[in-house]
């Protein structure tokens, strides 16, 4: 497959343009509740965090060296990967067919899918398993045919790094030993060049294991809980996740997904069946997890990654009419709606009801904490708190231009608790309370006294997307 041929000059156009699109729009976009939490893993670098590995801050470490603390370079590793992966997808399914154009219309449905539009711009350890997951299948084909210790180092490699960005990395080495397994290569389980391809991956992912030893192993104990963490079946939560996989893939890309997989299980191309048993393992695992606690759309992303272009390629392999129907319909429809979400993240030009804007998450939190700031006169005495991470990660983040310090102060043991050096016992700390996230400060913390100090809304296009009031809390002597 050589790019430079005229057949591909529409796939380079599209993930061109598509990126620079991105680009254009990165820096005028707030940052989302797990970005703002990311980018504190790069500002506060470390061997490895409490709810993830290091790899996603370290990236964004070295983006904020190259570009500076702003929205662009907090999304600029996830635009680089965004336009990286479509060339191992388009190989994908190239290798498969020999053809242009159902490799390009397969890159198409992966971009009509919703999700991958917002992990494309959103940097997130799952982005970076796109990154990896296709060279770690690749590579594995590689070794079967050549048995090549290059090879071999490549995979310890490419395993460690994604190690080194998610733990849920580890289900990777299921589908390999089952390929070669069910292959009957047992010659490359006894392949001595295994020696020091797991060298490489545990030298790697050695800062992980590094931090987990100096920290009680809190970070292992806080995914196994993450992931799973109930023991009673809950209908409503398994529905819940499916549900929102429906809505977050296209209901229309959806089921092609789970059709790319049936038949990638019974295909003779080696590469599509080693991603079939990826994606079975996957499927299995969040499934499984999905039966005990909702699970986010975002945590099997890999799959449909893998399985919607698969799928789209083998819908075309059907050579009638109505199969090429539907695919140009679904790839119009996820097209369409995903280019008017990337413009109302733009130019929010859509009339929403009061609090439910799709950009009450990500707009406004500059305003709050400019507001909050003006209420600190000693910042030696003065705090600013709030009563849940999910607004600790934004409120850091767009605390920083200010001298005064943040403060997450809940029950939750988590990362913050780490970060947080010094005690906010004594102070004086101004609570921000959210439409979305309220406390009730006198019942929630021991103070002195507490007395509502400001209050005022975040309003676009004449509507409310938030509302936030200020509660001061003199000499706070920790929770009730």
């Amino acid at each position: 497959m050589n790019l430079a041929f005229p057949e591909y000059r529409l796939f380079l156009y599209f993930i061109t343009l598509i990126s620079i699109v991105r680009i254009v729009l990165a820096p005028y976009v707030g940052l989302g509740v797990d970005e703002a939490h990311y980018v504190l893993y790069g500002l506060n670098l470390d061997l490895s965090y409490f709810d993830h590995p290091p790899l996603v801050g370290w990236i964004q470490y070295g983006a904020m060296y190259l570009f500076g603390v702003n929205e662009l370079a907090a999304r600029v590793g996830a635009i680089l990967i965004g336009f990286i992966v479509p060339f191992f997808v388009y190989k994908l399914i190239y290798d498969a067919s020999k053809n242009a154009s159902y490799a390009l219309l397969a890159v198409l449905a992966l971009h009509a899918s919703f999700l991958f539009n917002a992990l494309f711009i959103m940097l997130l350890p799952d982005t970076i398993l796109f990154l990896l997951v296709l060279p770690i299948i690749f590579t594995v084909i590689c070794i079967e045919k050549t048995n090549s210790l290059w090879m071999w180092l490549l995979l310890g490699l490419l395993l460690g790094l994604a190690g080194l960005a998610k733990y849920t990395a580890v289900l990777f080495l299921v589908p390999i030993i089952l390929y070669i397994i069910v292959k009957g290569r047992y010659d490359m389980l006894f392949n001595p060049a295994i020696i020091p391809a797991v060298m490489i991956g545990l030298i790697i992912i050695s800062p992980v294991i590094l931090w987990n030893i100096q920290n009680d192993w809190s970070s292992f104990a806080y995914q196994s809980d993450h992931v799973v963490g109930e023991t009673q079946i809950s209908a409503k939560a398994f529905l819940n996740s499916f549900g929102a996989q429906i809505a977050a893939y296209n209901p229309f890309l959806f089921p092609l997904a789970f059709f790319g997989l049936y038949k990638a299980l019974s295909s003779e191309n080696d590469t599509l069946f080693l991603t079939s048993l990826f994606g079975l393992v996957l499927f299995f695992f969040f499934t499984f997890a999905s039966l005990f606690k909702t699970a986010l759309p975002h945590w099997s992303a890999l799959f449909y990654m893998l399985f919607i272009p698969i799928g789209s390629y083998y819908l075309l392999e059907l050579s009638t009419k109505a199969a090429r129907v539907y695919l140009n319909f679904v790839i119009g429809f996820g097209l369409f709606i995903s280019a008017y979400a990337y413009a109302e993240l733009g130019f929010k030009f859509t009339p929403m009801p009061a609090y439910q804007s799709i950009h009450r998450d990500i707009y406004g939190w500059d305003e709050i904490m400019g507001k909050a700031n003006a209420h600190i006169h000693n910042p030696q005495k003065e705090v600013l708190a709030v009563t849940n991470w999910t607004l600790a990660s934004r409120g850091l983040y767009y605390n920083l231009p200010h001298k005064s310090s943040f403060y997450l102060i809940d029950k939750r043991q988590d990362q913050f608790d780490i970060w947080q050096k010094d005690s906010p016992l004594g102070k004086d700390i101004i609570f921000i309370n959210t439409h979305f996230f309220r406390k009730t400060i006198y019942e929630y913390a021991r103070c002195e006294k507490t007395a509502k100090i400001d209050s005022f809304d975040i309003v676009l296009n004449s509507k409310k997307i938030n509302s936030v009031e200020l509660i001061k809390c003199s000499n706070f002597q920790g929770l009730r």
